[in-house]
């Protein structure tokens, strides 16, 4: 195990690097010019130049992606150009909010999509399979900004129960987990529901039931576990989406994320925090999956990882 770990970390590596290359080349590539934003728009040319240089912008791209590089190994990610603010300690201070809503919105996950795909694969064709498949099917189709506003024009505007937008209780989580789950609980009902058909058609699942084992205990015992195995690797996938997910979701509910952080620097050109905030989703990408992986063993012990 230890040395499985250690070989995926190695492996990263090479990820992490690539993904700096393209993040700082993307951002580069896009309009505006970060000379004329610290400078401001009515800054003379000669001003403009003295910024581009001051800011090193001068220099070739790749000269500046070293620097930038340089930077991120000793845990310098730049400065900001909005408020003069190092990037770390600002993305570090908004990042716990952001955890808090994806873990509330894998709750949802869950607790939704686990038990309404078992149910669905085992009333096949029923009214309740049509309903679980409705479900998905609408879970995976609405947007989740539009199901966000529905839920605020509902619960907040209508009825008054909970806060519209802000952070700091667990009733400012509810319709942002809501609408960052949704979506991914549809995609888990439709998976569990496969795959548990799948299974219970396998012969030890009817050995199980010859032997006398009751329903509750051949579905939950043995059909359960090893339909969990592809959830899993979904599951990994929807938590690590749903910190891309979240720029939108935080938008719109006004939850101090990092996701809202991004969507706002977007809007201002702020190029640091931009390339700060994507580093961070790629480092936190490759972490989920790596604990996905290992997670198979658990579920798995014929997963051998020597």
């Amino acid at each position: 195990m230890h040395i499985y770990i250690g070989k995926r970390i190695l492996q990263a590596i090479p990820v992490v690097l690539l993904v700096t290359l393209i993040t700082f080349s993307l951002v580069h590539l896009m309009p505006g010019d970060p000379a004329v934003i610290m400078a401001g728009e009515d800054a003379s040319r000669e001003t403009v130049e003295m910024m581009r240089r001051a800011m090193g912008l001068d220099q070739p791209i790749h000269l500046q992606y070293w620097d930038w590089l340089s930077g991120v190994f000793t845990g310098d990610l730049g400065t900001s150009l909005r408020d003069h603010r190092s990037v770390l300690p600002t993305i570090i201070q908004r990042l716990p909010a952001t955890i808090h809503l994806v873990i509330a919105s894998f709750i949802v996950n869950f607790v939704i999509g686990i038990p309404i795909g078992i149910i669905s694969s085992i009333k096949q064709n029923t009214f309740i399979d049509g309903f679980a498949r409705i479900f998905a099917l609408l879970g995976i189709s609405l947007p989740n900004f539009w199901l966000g506003l529905m839920l605020m024009f509902l619960f907040s505007h209508n009825l008054q129960w909970l806060p519209a937008s802000g952070a700091g209780t667990i009733y400012h989580l509810i319709m942002p987990a809501i609408a960052l789950g949704t979506a991914s609980a549809g995609l888990i009902t439709r998976l569990t529901r496969s795959s548990m058909l799948e299974v219970v058609r396998q012969d030890y699942i009817r050995t199980a039931r010859s032997k006398g084992l009751g329903e509750r205990a051949v579905i939950y015992k043995h059909a359960l576990k090893n339909a969990m195995l592809p959830v899993v690797t979904i599951f990994g996938l929807q938590i690590a989406s749903g910190l891309g997910g979240s720029v939108i979701v935080e938008s719109v509910f006004g939850y101090p994320g990092i996701g809202r952080l991004m969507f706002n620097r977007l809007l201002m050109r702020d190029f640091p925090m931009i390339t700060g905030n994507l580093l961070v989703f790629a480092f936190l990408f490759i972490l989920i999956n790596l604990v996905t992986d290992i997670f198979y063993g658990v579920l798995d012990p014929r997963i051998r990882y020597d």
